[in-house]
């Protein structure tokens, strides 16, 4: 608006610049010219001052206020994945994956996963392991009543690992000490020495299936633990 002022108020100084001149000349003494240019260029300096003052709207103003939009870093998880999936392991994920993205990166499910026991829709959170159990071992940790006992009964099989009990009571043989080893039946104190011996030469267990190579752990012992661990 003030810019619209100024450039009428220059419109009204050019008009009256313009009538004065015309005065003058009508009254000057024959044999003296009243030159015009003066007048001219007076004109043509307040048009482009009106143009250059209109010329600055707001919206130039408001064009550097503009702020750029803030960009967020990309923010990764780690999710362990195990059971009867292809390739476990940790795997990087983005925030906000869901379990069928875990099980995409870990190669997808094994020929016997039991892949309706897990909601592979459910959100993932950074630090969670994703445990992928196989139809035997469903059908095997069902009681009588069609409960099961050895599994998580929840939608998904996903669980923190937060001491060495893992989900539903299992013993993580992981991390389980000598005397919770004990605890299994069927394991005594010589193979729950082993079974900790063997962690400390070669690393943790990548699948419960993998107690089998202790010394002393075969098959008929290990359909016998199978429901009662972990990794």
């Amino acid at each position: 608006m003030g810019s619209f002022v100024r450039g009428g108020n220059m419109q009204k100084n050019l008009i009256l610049s313009f009538i004065l001149a015309l005065f003058l000349w009508g009254c000057a003494p024959a044999g003296r010219d009243v030159v015009l240019a003066d007048v001219a260029d007076m004109a043509e300096t307040a048009n482009t001052a009106v143009v250059e003052a209109q010329g600055d709207t707001p919206e130039s103003s408001a064009g550097d206020m503009t702020q750029e939009p803030e960009v967020r870093e990309p923010v990764s998880i780690y999710v362990y994945v195990c059971g009867a999936v292809t390739s476990p392991g940790v795997y990087e994920l983005p925030e906000g994956s869901r379990i069928i993205d875990a099980i995409k990166a870990s190669g997808g499910f094994c020929d016997d996963a039991d892949e309706t026991f897990v909601n592979q829709a459910a959100r993932l959170s950074d630090g969670v392991k994703l445990f992928i159990p196989t139809r035997e071992e469903v059908a095997n940790a069902v009681d009588a009543s069609g409960q099961i006992q050895s599994f998580d009964t929840g939608e998904t099989f996903v669980s923190e690992e937060t001491g060495t009990s893992g989900s539903g009571g299992l013993i993580n043989i992981n991390s389980a000490t000598r005397d919770e080893l004990t605890s299994i039946p069927g394991i005594g104190t010589v193979t729950a020495d082993k079974i900790v011996s063997y962690r400390e030469q070669h690393g943790s267990f990548m699948t419960i299936e993998d107690i089998k190579n202790v010394s002393g752990i075969k098959e008929k012992l290990f359909s016998k633990i199978r429901d009662y661990i972990t990794v």
